[in-house]
């Protein structure tokens, strides 16, 4: 008998949906990964950790069901990956399938952060912003910059020195004053910064709207169309703050060049590259720039800020690796200036602090969630349902035994390979997040984070503040639980290491005028 070509497409089509029927039997087949119990409509609700222990019920899943652990929520499926391994198979190596975001109803609908490359949805647009993003903030185009990271570091320092009990707002002003200088070319003024203002707002609010399971409107996205819904009054002016915050900053970089008195930036670089395509600079392109630049200042600050904090945390409670890191300084950069980013290869146990501080707090301790695409994938054996949204444990990956030693103990010299001592695995492999969501500022994170570190430990000596009775204060430990985590303000005695590291402060203020 002659097949037909009619013939030969219905066969291998009727083929194809049986070996389609069979996967998918097989799939259903599977069982899904192991975790809390779960109860009609509520699902792991009861089971889930409140906002105060987020951290310890993780790793208490890990012991008890494994590195990989379901639950549902209200009808929302969650996998929560614990290992660095499950992480890097499932949102690295299967990035194809796991680059998209949760719905975030509250943030992205409702507020209005659906824009911002943090929280976007996976798609065309998102690979432009990302492909700026590279262009711009490569390490090789942030090494360009490092003229202005070190001035506004060298302010922080000057400011440590005026008022050390201003820790937490010099920290603060010096990583936002860096994010607005690289991209937008803005100086942020002394004293009070009415942009500058609105961005801290902005990004505090960023961390509250995106926190996992905080928002009902998330789980059960109609209520979004109550007009008595309690949250309602809120996104109103949430949203206002979100819009001032994208525009501000950018109107001001827009003004400037249209005036030839703007200083090279990220936003400048991106407009004019816009002003040189076919049919010039659009409207359109101009709401995508701005989008760029908040997201930036979205993604680098508070998160910079948190391990700035860290840091000092560290130097109080492990006074031994402050003067070994003090030693180092010493001997490479010497005494009579202030240490610069064209000196950090030769500070290797400098460069292994800072890997100690993004390990020992990690400031997104389960990062922005992923979300699978709309088929379901098999992980050694378990079905991870479609549609799921994941949250990699990127705390519990910073406590795992089997790859850190000691885990609780601030230990930098873990990260550095000797003749007795394999370096152990580097955290900023999954610090800065997976695959194509990875966050593409690591280089400007990293030498920030790195200059804060050198240019204190290089004049100042931490210590706690003492009490009345002459006891020392230690600060607390416990962490906030929001997207991006950080300490409770803490008090702490900055003083100058020496008379000749004080003199070195003030001499460096000389020629920096004020900034109005």
């Amino acid at each position: 008998m002659t097949l037909t070509t009619t013939d030969v497409t219905v066969i291998v089509s009727t083929l194809a949906c049986f070996a389609a029927m069979y996967k998918e039997s097989k799939k259903s087949t599977l069982s899904l990964p192991p975790g809390p119990q779960r109860w009609p409509i509520f699902g792991s609700l009861f089971s889930m950790p409140g906002d105060d222990d987020m951290r310890e019920k993780f790793v208490e899943w890990k012991h008890k069901y494994g590195d990989v652990v379901y639950a549902r929520v209200l009808g929302q499926e969650i996998v929560i990956l614990n290992s660095r391994e499950a992480a890097f198979e499932l949102l690295e190596c299967r990035s194809f399938k796991y680059s998209d975001r949760p719905r975030l109803v509250m943030a992205n609908e409702l507020v209005g952060w659906g824009n911002s490359l943090a929280t976007m949805a996976y798609g065309d647009r998102h690979k432009r912003m990302r492909k700026l993003f590279h262009e711009g903030m490569s390490p090789k185009a942030i090494q360009k910059l490092d003229y202005m990271l070190e001035n506004e570091m060298t302010r922080f320092v000057q400011n440590l020195l005026e008022a050390p009990e201003k820790l937490h707002s010099h920290a603060r002003r010096a990583t936002n004053a860096t994010v607005f200088k690289v991209t937008y070319g803005y100086d942020v003024k002394d004293g009070y910064d009415p942009i500058l203002a609105k961005a801290e707002e902005t990004v505090d609010m960023f961390s509250y709207v995106t926190l996992p399971g905080t928002w009902l409107v998330d789980s059960f996205p109609s209520l979004k169309h109550l007009p008595w819904a309690p949250f309602k009054s809120k996104v109103q002016e949430w949203q206002k703050l979100v819009y001032e915050f994208r525009d501000m900053p950018a109107d001001f970089t827009i003004d400037r060049m249209a005036r030839g008195k703007h200083e090279p930036s990220l936003m400048s670089n991106w407009f004019d590259r816009a002003e040189e395509q076919p049919g010039g600079r659009t409207d359109e392109d101009d709401l995508f720039i701005k989008w760029a630049g908040a997201s930036i200042h979205g993604g680098a600050t508070d998160t910079t800020i948190s391990a700035i904090q860290t840091f000092f945390l560290a130097m109080i409670y492990y006074p031994e690796v402050q003067k070994a890191a003090q030693a180092e300084i010493d001997r490479f950069v010497g005494n009579d200036r202030l240490p610069k980013l064209s000196d950090r290869d030769s500070l290797p146990y400098l460069e292994a602090v800072c890997k100690e501080v993004l390990r020992w707090q990690p400031v997104a301790p389960f990062a922005i969630p992923h979300r699978l695409g709309p088929e379901d994938d098999i992980y050694q054996g378990m079905r991870i349902p479609a549609g799921c949204i994941l949250i990699p444990n990127i705390w519990g990956m910073s406590r795992d035994p089997t790859i850190y030693g000691d885990p609780e103990t601030f230990k930098p010299e873990r990260f550095i390979d000797t003749e007795n001592h394999e370096a152990e695995f580097d955290v900023q492999n999954y610090i800065f997040g997976f695959g194509r969501r990875r966050c593409p500022g690591i280089a400007l994170a990293q030498s920030s984070v790195w200059l804060a570190v050198v240019m204190v430990l290089a004049v100042y000596d931490i210590t706690p503040t003492l009490d009345a009775s002459g006891k020392p204060i230690m600060p607390d430990l416990k962490y906030s639980q929001s997207t991006i985590s950080a300490p409770k303000p803490f008090p702490c005695t900055i003083k100058p290491r020496s008379l000749n590291a004080e003199k070195l402060i003030r001499d460096s203020i000389e020629g920096q005028a004020p900034r109005v």
